[in-house]
């Protein structure tokens, strides 16, 4: 009996030294290999912001949010999806375009709809004389200077999906990216389960060109995970093989469309449970890991690099002691590139024996594209993993919207 008690003793304080090293040794061994940190000059968007956009002459900045409204001749108030265009400097309101949010259609009797959820969206053209803005299945063109509105058009949706003798599931908007010349905008649909699909439209006529379903994988879970290449002629779309807290299946991950036929013509295995992605001008892809920090893997993922024409592994970037997760973006003119790079570490559930990731601090980190060097790293931005975060088209700004809405002035 003194053996055995002995043992599971040993074997208790055994495991207690197994997590202290792994959540305490390891990562403190790696040691903060991040850009410095500053304090970032920042300048606030409206609360509740759902989607941002900074101009190309980084002078303004398109934001979309929804908003409980009186609209003439209607009783109650309604929601309306509110486009403002906002000297961000100077925190002014230059324009504002309301779209009422469409009335949802019917169900047949004894059939339950599962709504989509249809995020709005909006984009500065690349010439910086309109704004695209995906709101509630419609795409509106917005002269950029008042937003105008010069017209619009509703999307051509995949069918519902039955779910069950009684209930039926809507397709859900999940991503919008304009072309590198602005011709055409990209949609992405999750439709049910591992299964999604890709439409392109012609931002001029309206007109459908193409519609094509994505390969199987996960894009329920896919952030901003879809990147023209800089030519114009493919699509690159990231499509998590696993779900979070588990393993990547080894399988590409990575998929570039042919925009012409739909058909793949690249491939790339990145190794890591896949968030977003990037592309430089150069044809260099960056990926980023999305999974969930857990008691004993995946504390320290770094940032990759990949050659577009190969899917050869190029470079990888580290960063602050819980590594680089969740968000990448690169700027259009192929200088900068930025990520997440907050401090993670995770809380235990002994009722259900499961862990759960947890929020340090949350920060972003600045690199240079030409040779991998860090510039910067952010204070803390409360809300930041709850967001998207993007670079401006000259790298002078980043912006970030969701639960944490601002632009930051990067030295």
């Amino acid at each position: 009996m003194l053996y055995i008690s002995l043992m599971r003793s040993l074997n208790t304080l055994t495991a207690a030294i197994l997590i202290i090293w792994t959540f305490i040794g390891v990562d403190a061994l790696r040691g903060d290999t991040s850009p410095p940190q500053k304090q970032l000059k920042t300048y606030a968007l409206p609360v509740g912001t759902q989607s941002a956009d900074i101009s190309p002459d980084e002078q303004t900045v398109v934001t979309v949010l929804t908003k409980k409204l009186d609209p003439p001749h209607v009783k109650d108030k309604t929601n309306m999806r509110v486009v403002q265009l906002w000297d961000f400097k100077e925190g002014e309101v230059l324009a504002q375009f309301v779209a009422r949010q469409p009335e949802q259609s019917i169900a047949p009797k004894g059939i339950s709809v599962a709504r989509g959820n249809n995020t709005p969206i909006v984009r500065f053209s690349p010439d910086g004389t309109q704004v695209v803005a995906l709101l509630d299945r419609m795409i509106h063109i917005l002269r950029a200077s008042d937003l105008a509105e010069v017209r619009a058009f509703a999307l051509m949706p995949p069918s519902n999906t039955p779910d069950g003798p009684t209930i039926v599931r809507e397709p859900s908007l999940r991503a919008m990216e304009l072309s590198p010349s602005g011709g055409i905008a990209a949609v992405l649909w999750f439709t049910y389960e591992c299964h999604g699909r890709i439409q392109l439209y012609d931002i001029l006529s309206g007109n459908r060109l193409l519609s094509w379903d994505t390969t199987m994988g996960w894009t329920n879970f896919q952030g901003r995970g879809i990147v023209w290449n800089p030519n114009g002629k493919l699509l690159l779309v990231a499509i998590p093989n696993f779900l979070a807290c588990g393993s990547p299946s080894g399988g590409p991950d990575i998929f570039a469309f042919d925009v012409r036929t739909g058909a793949i013509k690249r491939k790339i295995t990145s190794g890591l449970l896949i968030g977003n992605i990037a592309i430089t001008s150069d044809n260099r892809v960056l990926a980023v890991d999305s999974d969930s920090y857990g008691v004993f893997s995946n504390h320290h993922p770094k940032l990759k690099f990949f050659d577009f024409t190969t899917g050869k592994h190029l470079h990888s970037v580290s960063a602050r002691p819980t590594g680089v997760r969740y968000m990448v973006s690169a700027s259009p003119d192929g200088d900068r590139f930025i990520a997440f790079t907050g401090k993670m570490s995770y809380d235990f559930d002994w009722s259900d024996a499961v862990s759960y990731d947890k929020v340090v601090d949350e920060t972003f980190s600045v690199w240079s594209l030409s040779n991998y060097e860090g510039i910067l790293t952010s204070q803390n931005i409360p809300g930041l993993k709850g967001s998207e975060l993007k670079l401006s088209s000259k790298g002078n700004y980043a912006f970030s919207y969701g639960k944490a809405s601002f632009v930051y002035e990067l030295p």
